[in-house]
């Protein structure tokens, strides 16, 4: 066969193949590809009325997109619920009422050392303490003098009489009451002072608090001593209801 011949019949395959091509494309386009103006084979029934321009300009309020947040009190916990949730799990914030006022122990951390009742000029002391936060209110029906009432500790650990050694008659942090059960000072801390208020009917009192050392012969952790073990005291100590107490278990607070 010639040159001439075989390019002739390479020429016309060319176009053939072109032809083919071009009918198959023309096919795919009828059948309903991309940008055909048909419509589909499922419509949605809409109530007399309302169009589908209506629809589309108020969609149905239950239709999120993807990704989208939860709407708010959908009851899906954020990051904040949660941690609110852990506070108020780790404080159970008991509550104990005696003589016409209302105590809830906001906190019970113990700190290892006496730094957060460091006045200017004092001195920072390494140590095993324990610091219970308080909340008071007047819910009874007279004044209440909160000097009438002694804050107090016990725990198996305690070892009373060895307090007078180191604090000897001052018992901010500490003082003997019985062999396993030491008092303390309630204190503010806007300026670490005594809280020996007066309280109106229906008054609260907040930021007050007592420290307790509970190894003040040596700068160690008391072992013996632990949250679950110990309990705090209040007792009514003059006026009316002397003698009078409540407890609050301090389990379960977290440092």
């Amino acid at each position: 066969m010639s040159k001439k011949r075989r390019k002739l019949r390479m020429a016309a395959a060319a176009l053939i193949a072109a032809a083919a091509l071009a009918v198959l494309t023309v096919s795919l386009a009828s059948c309903g590809g991309s940008g055909s103006s048909g419509t589909s084979g499922t419509t949605t029934k809409l109530p007399p009325g309302v169009d589908e321009g209506t629809v589309a300009e108020n969609p149905s309020p239950t239709a999120t997109s993807a990704g989208s947040q939860p709407a708010e009190g959908s009851g899906e916990q954020t990051g904040e619920d949660q941690e609110q949730a852990a506070a108020s799990t780790s404080s159970p914030n008991r509550t104990a009422d005696l003589a016409g006022a209302r105590f809830t122990v906001v906190g019970a951390s113990r700190p290892d050392s006496n730094k957060s009742v460091v006045s200017s000029g004092g001195r920072e002391v390494a140590g095993d303490y324990l610091e219970v936060e308080l909340t008071v209110q007047n819910v009874g029906t007279d004044l209440i003098d909160l000097s009438d009432y002694s804050f107090r500790l016990t725990s198996p650990g305690i070892a009373a009489d060895t307090y007078p050694d180191y604090y000897g008659e001052t018992g901010t942090y500490g003082a003997y009451i019985d062999e396993n059960e030491i008092s303390a000072s309630l204190l503010s801390y806007s300026d670490l002072a005594a809280v020996t208020y007066v309280m109106k009917i229906g008054e609260s009192v907040d930021e007050v608090f007592l420290f307790f050392d509970l190894n003040p012969e040596n700068v160690a952790r008391n072992s013996a001593v632990t949250k679950d073990n110990s309990t705090l005291v209040i007792r009514k100590v003059s006026g009316s209801d002397y003698g009078d107490e409540v407890t609050v278990p301090l389990a379960g607070y977290a440092d």
